[in-house]
């Protein structure tokens, strides 16, 4: 009798143990999800202030992906209105598939900013355009791995980072540029899947 008794001890404290070593790879798990094969955080933080993933999606160019997008917000929210008229702090994350020249980034990002601006909007914009012009000039080239977050940070503006290294000095205090990028990531003219994927209305 006490020898079952100690062989059932074991057995129990051998499934405690087993389980309290899953919890942290449980916890990893969860840490991130898989978008085309890449690994993307389901948290990230922004001045101090936790953001959760709102959604993320492969965005293509052509016939090849070009990135994977990423949105993260303070809270889960599925129109473009609402994400848009938040009073918090917003991230928008890309995720380098394939490498680009300068060059080719900007031209990029002036015919996708221009697509998604009004005239008069890109007319009273035209000074940001140039700041911002100015950030990927500070950019020579952009790899495959490569991660760009641009952010939204209340009460100081756009900031945005290459692999974690600020790319502006000073931030642009604009927020109608800001809902202009994120229009060129989930207004009318973006493909409808990747539309869908970052306001976490697909998966």
């Amino acid at each position: 009798m006490p020898s079952s008794q100690a062989h059932i001890d074991r057995r129990q404290w051998l499934a405690l143990a087993l389980g309290t070593l899953a919890w942290p790879m449980q916890a990893q798990a969860q840490a991130t999800i898989k978008v085309d094969g890449v690994e993307v955080p389901t948290t990230s933080v922004v001045r101090g202030k936790k953001l959760v993933l709102n959604g993320a999606g492969v965005r293509r160019r052509g016939y090849y992906k070009s990135n994977i997008v990423a949105l993260y917000l303070p809270e889960r929210l599925t129109t473009l209105d609402a994400i848009m008229k938040l009073d918090g702090p917003r991230r928008i994350q890309m995720l380098l598939l394939r490498d680009f020249s300068q060059s080719t980034v900007s031209r990029i990002f002036l015919a996708d900013f221009k697509q998604a601006a009004t005239d008069t909007e890109f007319k009273a914009l035209i000074n940001e355009v140039a700041e911002i012009g100015a950030i990927y000039n500070n950019v020579k080239r952009v790899e495959q791995g490569d991660k760009v977050n641009i952010d939204w940070q209340p009460g100081a503006g756009i900031i945005a980072s290459l692999n974690d290294r600020q790319l502006n000095d000073k931030p642009i205090n604009n927020e109608l540029a800001y809902q202009i990028y994120l229009r060129m990531f989930m207004g009318p003219g973006v493909p409808e899947d990747l539309r869908n994927r970052l306001l976490g209305l697909s998966n």
